[in-house]
């Protein structure tokens, strides 16, 4: 027996260092996304913009990437945007913000969870986890400008919506895709992407959001990718793109993307239109289109920066597409058609490499009865196909609206992302509290501090708390709750949920053994770990004087370098040894 043991024991002893260095042998495995191999090379880059017919030819057609040096340069935006004038001229405008770590949760703002004033914001952002990105303010659009081949033809009409990138610096991105095209222009910091061609994607582990056929994200860890739970990823290529400020990318749809910002103050704007398959130039040829405002454009969902955001919905003119589709099949559209095939959107990631979410059967039903509400205008139960094809596009906003009504958008965020059970727990737990310490009474203060205790925002709190004292006394008890409770719970029944977030998915997923996250929740400063400087970037560095001799070229990561121009620049995504 002890001859056995020491067997054992021995045995251990020997596959310890085995199983430690296979994590070895796979290269880039645990390590941060862009490790599993060299890359392809930088995205092409032009000093100069192309034509409408170039940019539709050489690019979007082919949903190929490229880098505009400069281009931004001319934006009134990239002078004028200091924090003061910000703060002076569009301090009171709402902006949608998130944690650093997208998609991982949703801080508090001043106006709720979620939601923020620019005001607040600039005065805050130095120091705290949160990231604007939300819809462009229309007052700000004044200030960003059109690329030129996007102001004729059918470009100048499929711009869908711009967008508000700001942070200080340390934002990282999931490996994702987005469901339109975007020009993206860089007007502070510096930003390193990692891209890969969409004819990949098979290769990817992707999790599937809701209700976007195009949109999504990648369950990879970015920081630490797991290839052997996905040994198929890294045989997949990739591609890099190094932005300084003025420089726009334009970044084809469904294209996958991990995006890390630098700088203490990173902005960006972008442009997003439609997924085309055909074009119509034919005006482009005989004018010269010239950089225009985006306020002057044609753009399609706009944003008063007080209102509701429509940020992330769906392209209205593929909506139609896709209902006319529906109808043609059946020669008719009713409420059950739409249902089965929404369903079906669903259903077909079951058998695919896909982290699926679950159907919300009750959500799907509310969605297909309203939108077949606005179609059905003389209640008959039927729509016909003409009637869809007659549609007009404020109607088809109206739509994609129900579709992606995404409550992060809205200032009521919190009633859709709590639901009245844990209101009523929470409530529960506050009064029993209250019976132990302060004889049954429940004051403002004690209220707000519960609810902030569950991820809620101090004004939702307040607001909870009003509504619970009709009768505006300083303390609320048990009777008071009993009797206004009811109409507290009502506001939370809201069936437009909270879509699931990343951080949510990975959760699961941990719980499965299939992935592991750092959340920045348990870890509020999101660390960035510089890259080497490589022969990609180091013309842009010197050494400084007075190092100690002997330092090897491939040592320079441990040499310090200093900048040879005024710009504020990071060191690439690309490995050093190339």
């Amino acid at each position: 027996m002890e001859l056995r043991n020491l067997i054992a024991y021995t045995l251990c002893l020997l596959l310890q260092p085995l199983t430690y260095n296979a994590d070895q042998l796979i290269r880039g495995h645990k390590l941060e996304l862009g490790k599993h191999r060299p890359p392809e090379g930088h995205i092409e880059t032009f000093d100069v913009l192309p034509s409408a017919q170039e940019f539709w030819e050489k690019f979007a057609s082919k949903r190929k990437p490229a880098l505009f040096r400069s281009a931004a340069e001319n934006f009134p935006a990239f002078t004028l945007w200091t924090d003061s004038y910000l703060l002076e001229n569009f301090g009171n405008l709402k902006v949608k913000i998130e944690g650093k770590a997208e998609k991982d949760y949703y801080p508090e703002g001043d106006l709720g969870v979620a939601q923020d004033t620019l005001r607040h914001f600039l005065t805050t952002y130095k120091e705290r986890n949160a990231y604007i990105v939300s819809q462009l303010p229309d007052p700000m659009a004044t200030d960003i400008l059109v690329m030129p081949f996007l102001n004729c033809g059918t470009f100048k009409e499929r711009i869908l919506e711009a967008n508000l990138w700001f942070s200080s610096g340390g934002t990282k991105s999931l490996l994702h895709r987005d469901a339109d095209n975007a020009i993206n222009c860089l007007l502070n910091g510096t930003k390193d992407w990692v891209l890969i061609d969409p004819a990949y994607e098979s290769l990817i582990p992707i999790a599937k959001e809701d209700v976007e056929a195009y949109g999504g994200f990648s369950m990879l860890n970015p920081d630490s990718v797991n290839l052997e739970l996905y040994p198929q990823f890294k045989e997949v290529p990739w591609w890099y793109a190094n932005m300084t400020p003025g420089d726009c990318l334009y970044l084809p749809y469904g294209y996958w993307h991990q995006v890390r910002s630098y700088g203490e103050k990173n902005l960006a704007a972008s442009v997003l239109f439609s997924r085309l398959t055909e074009v119509n130039l034919e005006e482009c040829r005989n004018q010269n289109p010239e950089f225009i405002a985006l306020s002057d454009s044609q753009m399609v969902f706009e944003y008063d920066g007080y209102g509701d955001q429509t940020m992330g919905n769906t392209d209205p003119f593929e909506l139609k597409e896709s209902l006319l589709e529906m109808c043609e099949e059946y020669n008719i559209l009713r409420e059950d058609i739409l249902k089965e095939k929404f369903a079906e959107g669903y259903n077909e990631f079951e058998d695919s490499d896909v982290q699926s979410l679950d159907i919300d059967l009750e959500l799907l039903d509310e969605v297909t009865k309203r939108i077949i509400s606005v179609l059905d205008e003389d209640n008959s139960g039927e729509v016909r196909c003409d009637v869809i094809e007659g549609l007009d596009l404020e109607t088809l906003k109206r739509l994609a609206d129900i579709m992606d009504n995404d409550p992060a958008n809205t200032e009521g965020y919190e009633y859709a992302k709590y639901h009245p059970e844990q209101i009523r727990s929470l409530v529960d737990d506050i009064l029993r509290d209250a019976e132990a310490t302060e004889g049954g009474q429940v004051t403002s203060e004690m209220f707000v501090t519960g609810y902030q205790s569950i991820g809620g925002s101090v004004k939702r709190g307040k607001e909870i708390f009003t509504a619970l004292n009709q009768e505006k006394k300083d303390a609320i008890t048990k009777d008071d709750v009993m009797k206004y409770l009811p109409n507290v719970l009502e506001k939370f029944k809201s069936k437009m949920r909270a879509e699931r977030t990343a951080s949510q998915a990975w959760d699961q997923a941990i719980e499965e053994d299939l992935v592991s996250w750092n959340n920045p929740r348990e870890n509020p400063e999101v660390n960035t770990k510089p890259q080497p400087i490589s022969k990609h970037n180091e013309k842009l560095y010197r050494p400084i004087e007075n190092q100690p001799d002997g330092l090897l070229k491939k040592d320079k990561q441990e040499q310090k370098y200093e900048r040879l121009s005024d710009k504020t620049f990071q060191p690439s995504l690309v490995h050093d040894d190339l």
